[in-house]
């Protein structure tokens, strides 16, 4: 009787649900679809509370998917709920983590209104908001920056508004661009800071060459100073690129090293910070920035502020008022390259330069959870044809002209066509096929029924391959580099694909010294810009990692002189 009357006492109450269910002890299995696809979960249960979340089995991205696995997982059993915010560009890797978690519970019996709630207390804002050198951005420029800055001599204190670091840098799956590197100029046939520069100017439209020119320059130094940290670029194909040994991404390969270099360095990194406003002084010096944070807003004051936070790839206004002709096209740059840094530097007087000045990303592909590059299928021996099953342009020609030439074809898209060779030529290739990137037929006509694409002319055009891989002679395109593979060994693979914004050459105008000028060509005092934030043309990672040095070098000097 007793019992009856607390529930129908706790019932008019309205409290009866808030009765916890007794969660079952125990470590539970689970799978959660990830990015990459399934992640498969460890999840312990023990006294009403999550003890731990372990990672059994999964392709998650490193430096980004995986990390954020990580950082949801602690969050979780610190606050011990699965209310907890996806991290800024992994959603789909936080996800798995929450409705892993979520399932683990259901299987103990309950769900996490029945674990035991923690009191989180706040913590404070942090007091030590001075530094000699302030880089913001965390990418490979910002990263750049701030070890270069550390290595001369500088205290340096390096911000990122998302909640990991890396940028679009971190993205990149193909390779570091230079000219004169110890790697190059050892082999067989030496590439020079020259033949870059050649290479370059083809696409510069004449235009701020003295820039591009400094950025070739210096692409072969950086690239060993990389090296000289632990960075796989090892491997050199078509000249000018340096890629991992094994072909993979070079972005999940780079980044960690990067970020290890900075943390030996005790460089202070503080994520979840988003510079909002540059602190220009009377006299029209920059002395710092105004931040936001989850726990509040506050000023950090610096001798010098290097602003590398990215291109404006991902921000469709900036995208349709600088760079019209890749408006409504998905981004493959980081969520994070929004044009902050270009926008603050602007309101303190700083000129942008070459803001239609881009280099979308040609082939990507729409995994139905956003957009990928298969930049690394088109340099491992992939051809690229249209729905006629007809190839129209050189696969390694200049990135702006063959985006251009897509948007043209059938459909505004074409299709990547390669075999098991190229597939074999890269672990990355290898990475896609396990995600479920590739479409795959034991033979051309039926790859061409899979792909809805014409199956007598692609088997023509792959006949006329054989001709161009056997002489290694392309006169219709003029194609000349990463020809690995004659097509003609199964199975065989395809996928449709169609540009995207990816990166901005557009930015602010800057000197030799990466330090930002205004429109008469004058230096506004303090304030530095590297990597897409500048104005520079160039190839991504190199313009990032090559500026971030340089700026991060400039910088220091500077605040050693005064």
């Amino acid at each position: 009787m007793r019992k009856l009357f607390t529930i129908g006492f706790l019932a008019a109450l309205g409290l009866a649900g808030s009765v916890q269910a007794a969660l079952q002890d125990g470590t539970y299995e689970v799978s959660a679809k990830g990015n990459n696809g399934p992640v498969v979960f460890s999840v312990e249960i023990q006294g009403q509370a999550i003890k731990s979340i372990k990672v059994v089995r999964g392709e998650e991205t490193p430096g980004l998917g995986v990390e954020a696995i990580a950082m949801i997982s602690k969050e979780i059993i610190a606050r011990q709920t699965t209310a907890i915010d996806a991290v800024s560009g992994a959603t789909n890797s936080s996800r798995a983590v929450t409705a892993a978690v979520e399932a683990a519970l259901q299987k103990a019996g309950g769900t996490a209104a029945d674990l035991k709630k923690t009191h989180q207390t706040d913590a404070a804002l942090p007091t030590n908001n001075s530094t000699d050198v302030l880089v913001v951005g965390a990418g490979g420029a910002g990263m750049g920056a701030a070890i270069a800055a550390k290595e001369a001599g500088a205290k340096v204190l390096l911000i990122e508004k998302l909640p990991l670091v890396g940028g679009t840098t971190l993205l990149a799956s193909t390779a570091f661009n230079a000219g004169g590197s110890k790697v190059q100029m050892s082999s067989a046939k030496p590439y020079t800071a020259a033949d870059y520069y050649a290479k370059l100017e083809k696409g510069a439209r004449g235009q701020e060459l003295a820039n591009v020119k400094q950025l070739a320059d210096l692409s072969g130094p950086t690239a060993d100073w990389l090296i000289g940290m632990g960075a796989d670029l090892s491997r050199v194909i078509n000249g000018s690129q340096h890629t991992p040994k094994d072909g993979g991404a070079l972005g999940t390969s780079l980044v960690p090293v990067m970020k290890a270099r900075v943390d030996a360095l005790g460089i202070e990194t503080r994520t979840d910070t988003k510079a909002t406003d540059l602190i220009v002084g009377t006299d029209g010096r920059v002395s710092g920035v105004r931040v936001t944070t989850p726990k509040g807003s506050y000023e950090i004051h610096a001798k010098a502020v290097i602003l590398a936070t990215g291109g404006f790839a991902s921000n469709p206004d900036l995208v349709k008022r600088f760079s019209p002709q890749w408006a409504g096209y998905p981004s493959t740059a980081s969520v994070g390259a929004t044009g902050d840094g270009i926008i603050m530097a602007e309101k303190a007087g700083a000129a942008l330069s070459q803001m239609d000045l881009t280099g979308p990303q040609t082939v990507a592909y729409d995994t139905g959870h956003g957009a990928v590059s298969l930049t690394n299928v088109r340099y491992n021996g992939a051809i690229l044809v249209n729905q006629e099953g007809k190839r129209f342009a050189n696969e390694l020609g200049q990135t702006a002209a063959l985006a251009s030439a897509i948007t043209k074809q059938t459909g505004g898209v074409a299709y990547l066509i390669f075999d098991q060779k190229a597939v074999d030529h890269a672990s990355l290739m290898q990475a896609y096929k396990a995600r479920g990137y590739f479409v795959e037929a034991p033979n051309l006509t039926d790859l061409a029924a899979k792909l809805g694409i014409n199956p007598q002319a692609l088997g023509a055009t792959v006949t006329q391959w054989h001709t161009v891989y056997d002489t290694k002679q392309d006169p219709v395109f003029g194609r000349k580099d990463s020809i690995f593979t004659r097509i003609d060994t199964a199975p065989y693979y395809g996928q449709k694909i169609s540009p995207a914004s990816q990166t901005t050459y557009g930015g602010v105008m800057r000197d030799a010294k990466s330090r930002a000028l205004r429109a008469d060509g004058s230096v506004i005092p303090g304030l530095y810009v590297a990597g897409e934030t500048a104005s520079q043309f160039g190839a991504g990672v190199t313009i990032a990692v090559v500026l971030g040095r340089l700026a991060g070098t400039e910088a220091a000097k500077e605040v050693e002189a005064k």
